[in-house]
């Protein structure tokens, strides 16, 4: 299925590696023109190299940028204009994930930091990027955290700001609707990413194929997976989803695999 994204321009965050880097191969699979930015400028033009390598120098551009900096953020808006025109048609928010911690261990330092980098973020990119897509329409999606609906000690900070996002969203698309923008937000559950990987790397007795075993699906998610619906979610053949706040996580929300007889739960 064509998903009409051919010409159309798109910014992704953390688009350096995991399910920022996925979806702009997604994109420009689609025939998108695509800016992608992270903070750490080996890293990003490491992978706009491989995308310009594989779809074309002209479609791809790579900007080290901290998603937490508001001139850092215009610069990317205006960048991308300079390149590939004054229309911004989708914008992809993601980055990684505020700090693991106990509320008891939470500074104000901390609090700061994971509001600028994660909430913030969210809305700097919204107030750069919005004047660019009024004319033509355009989509917005948000990549957070499933634990915005589960909970769990340790992680304060990402539910508080993930939640925040959420709000946020919604209130957005209720404002943008009428210039033909959609908001979606997705609740990103175990994919198999560089983050994840790190994440496990500070807690051994944990595996990805553990993580897996209780999933309906029986398995940890992919990236392209995860890439494929934000392709279809910002399509403009969707515009009529919008305000949309939906857990990709191999089902992993709706409650956990195994029967009543088996050692786990069984008497």
């Amino acid at each position: 299925m064509d998903l009409g994204l051919t010409g159309k321009v798109a910014i992704v965050g953390g688009g350096s590696d995991g399910l920022g880097f996925a979806i702009a191969d997604r994109l420009l699979s689609e025939g998108a023109l695509v800016t992608i930015f992270a903070r750490r400028a080996e890293k990003i033009s490491d992978a706009a190299g491989r995308l310009a390598d594989k779809y074309g120098e002209e479609r791809v551009l790579g900007l080290a940028a901290d998603c937490s900096d508001a001139a850092d953020l215009d610069r990317v808006t205006a960048s991308t204009v300079a390149q590939f025109g004054p229309a911004v048609h989708v914008l992809v928010t993601n980055d990684g994930g505020p700090p693991i911690r106990r509320i008891d261990e939470l500074t104000d330092d901390i609090w700061m930091q994971a509001l600028a980098r994660h909430f913030f973020y969210v809305v700097r990119s919204v107030r750069t990027t919005l004047p660019h897509m009024t004319t033509e329409g355009g989509s917005i999606l948000n990549v957070v955290s499933g634990v915005v609906e589960r909970p769990a000690i340790g992680m304060a900070a990402p539910v508080a700001v993930w939640s925040a996002v959420v709000g946020y969203a919604k209130t957005l698309a209720l404002e943008v609707g009428k210039h033909d923008i959609t908001v979606n937000t997705l609740l990103s559950g175990f994919f198999d990413t560089p983050l994840l990987n790190k994440t496990l790397g500070r807690q051994p007795e944990l595996s990805k194929a553990g993580l897996g075993v209780g999933l309906p699906m029986g398995r940890i998610g992919e990236p392209r997976e995860f890439a494929d619906l934000v392709a279809t979610l910002v399509s403009p053949h969707l515009k009529f989803v919008t305000g949309v706040v939906a857990p990709i996580d191999g089902g992993s929300s709706i409650g956990m695999s195994g029967s009543l007889d088996s050692p786990s739960t069984s008497a």
